[in-house]
């Protein structure tokens, strides 16, 4: 087990760099944005990268989803490359034809996605920047084949080298469009389409070798088997996650949705920082760990809880600083998306929570299970949207992603233990909620009028709070304390014995 957590950490580290470096660099950049662009100019950006996620979850066909189960089964490398290859030239297959009856038909469809009539953007240009979204929706797709295969090879650096690379390409080719040129949201789109064909060689280069005469209809049957269901369980998740724009932008318009798009883009740093580089490596780990029957259903228990308390613990430390960082680096029109910021958070937990309770739907290959799960969640989610939103506004689109998460936290669960049976501990939930609740109340205490000793000061004492309170509640047995420190005295001798070699 030990060894497990140690390659769950290691990767864990190496792709969680690439996404540290691109949130640390992206927060220098909400200044640039926010005073380059306006909210509606969010809003439209918003609408159309929602526009491309929503094709190419049909673009891929199942595949991209299936690629890491599948290759994880694969014996020897006539099975690899036939899995690589029958993915690959399927899903651009797909790409090319459904990509391009949107560059063909970018009118219409640029019509029924901005319907408010706010914005300067005219609906020739409309139409320009939906064209620029489907030939970068083309070359996303490829290099999402790209990044299965990664993770399946467990090549986390390769893959981090090469993300750093797109940020930070497309960051620099942001500055010199929107700042020096000053395009508005077609500069940006400029940056994305040339940063994406720049992933897309880096992404699929490294599986090269495994693409010729190997494609196989029998096996891109199966694999689309598999992955239908995470289509519509996918399709869910859209409707959870960002079917609320929709409803915004023709209840309170583009500006209030710009506004709430970054309390989300904001929110969204859980999953990124967290649960981003976790399930990076967790995809194909939880294979492995099931091939060691007991042992490994027990390591994923632990990995189940130490998640949820990490969760919480950056939760406590990052809402209590989210205010003030709002301050610092978002222009005025912008400064009242910190409220939504706390409630998302704690929305997205049952998210990474998720992604642990279902190994028993995946081990089993029974996907259509979690696609039901999501379809719970995301119907919940749309009755808030109708409801809730024409009262309250974003904050009804807020209540109503809260809802529809925990749904399908607890439905997915529920499935999943049909077929590989996990511990929930009610006794360690509370006490994470006492120990969430309490250095959250104390931590608000805390006030300065510079923002910047506000932040630093909310965020240390929330911190400290979270972790003396967690040891107060005994939410660790000395096992683990004890395992915690033996593992932490090997990464620091590891480290170095390295520096000594060099």
């Amino acid at each position: 087990m030990k060894q497990d957590f140690k390659i769950l950490i290691r990767h864990f580290i190496t792709y969680g760099a690439s996404i540290y470096l691109s949130r640390l660099i992206g927060f220098f950049m909400i200044p640039v944005y926010t005073t380059y662009l306006t909210p509606a100019d969010y809003g439209t950006l918003e609408l159309l990268d929602l526009t491309m996620f929503v094709v190419n979850m049909f673009v891929g066909l199942g595949l991209i989803n299936s690629i890491i189960r599948f290759y994880s089964d694969c014996q020897t490398d006539g099975e690899k490359n036939e899995v690589i290859s029958t993915a690959f030239f399927y899903v651009l297959l797909a790409a090319v034809c459904i990509n391009g009856l949107l560059v063909a038909f970018s009118g219409p469809i640029s019509r029924m996605i901005f319907t408010s009539g706010e914005g300067t953007a005219s609906p020739e240009r409309l139409s320009l920047f939906v064209k620029i979204v489907a030939c970068s929706g083309i070359l996303d797709i490829l290099a999402g084949v790209g990044t299965s295969y990664l993770q399946s090879e467990k090549k986390s650096v390769v893959f981090t080298a090469i993300s750093v690379t797109r940020f930070l390409i497309a960051v620099t080719l942001n500055i010199v469009f929107v700042v020096g040129f000053e395009l508005g949201v077609i500069g940006v789109l400029y940056s994305q389409i040339i940063a994406a064909a720049v992933a897309c060689v880096a992404m699929t280069w490294p599986m090269h070798r495994h693409l010729g005469r190997h494609i196989s209809n029998s096996r891109a049957m199966e694999m689309m088997r598999y992955g239908a269901p995470l289509i519509l369980s996918s399709l869910s998740m859209f409707v959870i996650h960002f079917g609320n724009r929709f409803f915004l932008e023709r209840i309170v318009g583009l500006t209030v949705l710009g506004i709430y798009s970054l309390s989300y883009k904001l929110a969204m740093v859980l999953p990124a920082l967290v649960y981003g580089p976790f399930e990076m490596i967790w995809n194909a780990l939880m294979f492995d760990l099931y091939k060691k029957g007991d042992e490994g259903r027990k390591t994923i228990n632990y990995i189940n809880k130490y998640l949820l308390v990490g969760s919480l613990w950056f939760i406590t430390a990052y809402a209590l600083c989210i205010k003030d960082l709002v301050h610092i680096m978002a222009d005025p029109k912008f400064h009242d998306a910190y409220m939504a910021v706390p409630p998302l958070l704690l929305a997205f937990l049952f998210t990474g929570l998720t992604a642990v309770s279902q190994v028993g739907t995946l081990f089993a290959k029974k996907t259509i299970y979690r696609g039901l799960a999501n379809i719970y969640g995301a119907v919940m989610a749309l009755a808030g949207y109708y409801f809730l939103i024409p009262v309250y506004g974003y904050w009804g689109a807020v209540i109503s992603t809260f809802a529809a998460l925990l749904v399908r936290y607890v439905a997915t669960a529920v499935y999943a233990q049909r077929f590989y049976r996990l511990e929930y501990s009610l006794p360690l939930y509370l006490k994470v909620a006492a120990a969430t609740g309490g250095a959250y109340a104390l931590g608000t205490m805390i006030s300065f009028d510079n923002h910047f000793v506000s932040l630093f000061a909310r965020g240390i004492v929330g911190l400290l709070l979270f972790g003396a309170l967690a040891l107060a509640l005994k939410i660790f047995n000395r096992y683990e304390l004890a395992a915690a420190v033996s593992l932490v005295k090997a990464i620091r001798f590891k480290g170095r014995k390295d520096a000594a070699g060099e």
